[in-house]
């Protein structure tokens, strides 16, 4: 498996058509349909439908166009940045709680005592932004997951919980806050919106329905996204419900605009985590930043 097939990949997949994605990527029908036929081979599995009319994933396409996406990113931020890194700059990864939510209050704040401070951020789901740690591509990581890689350090910095959120109806706000049943049958009733793999909103979303007794396979998906706020924006509108991050959500609840639910006798909680790469010198504003982080706890 190598960067080509994976672009060919993608390309085919964004464009719908093997000629569109030869002509995007200035290469010939051929060496795409070549690309694909190998990568299918390897990974011992068909990942598109191809018929005359479009393109379709497989099951396992839709798996594979997820990751090759990500993997692609990564590549892609990876080299410009060993081209043109800012030493004065600090690399941050993150995923999209913290990015969101939690490190607006914490840049802000550095900042104000160490004014001449510089960041680049992107934002990522938190094994894309685990990988870029590995490779080198960030000083500092922050992910909703826990982290077992004996190269990287990782430090729990912050805690919040999963609820379940809904658009602020009548019929939402008739269910029972107090009987865990009542929030099961809601989530197995509903249109869901679910983050995509990779994610640790959805990880610590499946620990909940796990609490629950529930399963993915039990809900009725009706998207896939990555996106908090077009999550937010799908239901509020009234789309379906979600298992979300309450501090993702805590201004539209207060607003009134969206309901949400916490799950009784559940354990709902999640953390959020600092990572550093072990035995790697940080540049001293990173390391200042790193220390801030750790001595300013928010949750």
């Amino acid at each position: 498996m190598d960067f080509k097939q994976l672009r060919s990949f993608v390309a085919v997949i964004r464009y719908g058509s093997f000629t569109t994605a030869a002509e995007k990527l200035r290469i010939s029908q051929p060496t795409v349909s070549t690309h694909i036929r190998t990568l299918e081979e390897e990974l011992g599995t068909p990942l598109v439908l191809r018929n005359a009319k479009r393109v379709e994933l497989t099951p396992s396409g839709y798996k594979m166009f997820d990751q090759a996406e990500s993997m692609l990113a990564m590549h892609d931020r990876m080299i410009q940045s060993m081209r043109r890194r800012e030493s004065d700059a600090i690399y941050l990864g993150a995923s999209s709680i913290p990015s969101g939510y939690i490190l607006p209050e914490i840049l802000a704040t550095f900042s104000e005592q160490h004014r001449d401070s510089r960041f680049i951020i992107s934002q990522d789901p938190s094994q894309t932004v685990i990988d870029g740690m590995l490779s080198g591509l960030y000083d500092l990581g922050f992910v909703g997951m826990p982290v077992k890689e004996d190269t990287l350090e990782s430090t729990q910095f912050f805690s919040d919980r999963i609820v379940v959120v809904t658009a602020n109806q009548e019929k939402y706000q008739a269910v029972d806050r107090s009987d865990a049943h009542s929030i099961a049958e809601l989530l197995v009733s509903e249109h869901v919106i679910m983050r995509k793999n990779g994610s640790a909103t959805r990880a610590a979303g499946a620990r909940v329905l796990d609490a629950l007794g529930l399963e993915e396979s039990d809900l009725n998906i009706v998207a896939h996204l990555n996106d908090q706020e077009a999550t937010k924006n799908l239901v509020q509108a009234g789309l379906g419900i979600a298992l979300m991050s309450e501090l993702a959500v805590r201004r539209r609840v207060e607003g009134g605009w969206m309901l949400a639910f916490d799950v009784p006798h559940v354990d709902t909680s999640r953390n959020f985590y600092l990572l550093k790469r072990k035995n790697v010198l940080l540049n001293e504003r990173a390391e200042a930043l790193c220390d801030f982080v750790l001595s300013h706890p928010l949750g």
